[in-house]
């Protein structure tokens, strides 16, 4: 049984850290959806979503996305997610690859895993130890998302 989500050691007893080998959890360590009726959409690894994503809800990316995203809610992109798109969301945890520019209304955390290149603009943003962002940063402003994702610039596109 664990406890605080401490995983279970051989032993069955909870283990204070993580073990060693294991990435760091994507999960966010904020929860800031404000549509707590609306299911994530998530978007598996192995699946390539190529186009237009609109969400009004929470979505988690463990794939590959090729055009643009935008939600009203939390953009989780996991270690092993693959994203070229611009992105516009309310709040983002990015923990894989992303090319191209990040429109974040509140809070952009990226992950030690990550590798952001594109421009990112968000009112608060955290950066882990390891993680790689190449770009210009805009920062503690308040920030509009665009009505029209196409405004966050695709880097992509140029390949």
């Amino acid at each position: 049984m664990s406890f605080f989500g401490n995983t279970p050691t051989d032993e069955g007893k909870a283990s204070p850290v993580r073990p060693e080998g294991n990435p760091p959890s994507h999960q966010p360590i904020f929860n800031t959806s404000n549509n707590k009726n609306v299911p994530a959409t998530i978007i598996a690894k192995g699946v390539k979503l190529e186009g237009e994503f609109k969400s009004q809800g929470d979505v988690l990316i463990e794939g590959e996305v090729v055009g643009n995203i935008q939600t009203e809610g939390l953009l989780t992109a996991g270690p092993e997610s693959v994203i070229k798109a611009g992105i516009v969301a309310a709040d983002a945890v990015i923990a894989g690859k992303v090319e191209g520019n990040l429109q974040i209304k509140h809070r952009l955390e990226i992950r030690s895993t990550a590798k952001v290149e594109g421009d990112t603009v968000c009112q608060t943003i955290g950066i882990e130890a390891g993680a790689m962002l190449q770009g210009q940063v805009r920062c503690g402003e308040e920030t509009k998302a665009p009505a029209d994702p196409q405004q966050a610039t695709v880097k992509a596109e140029s390949n």
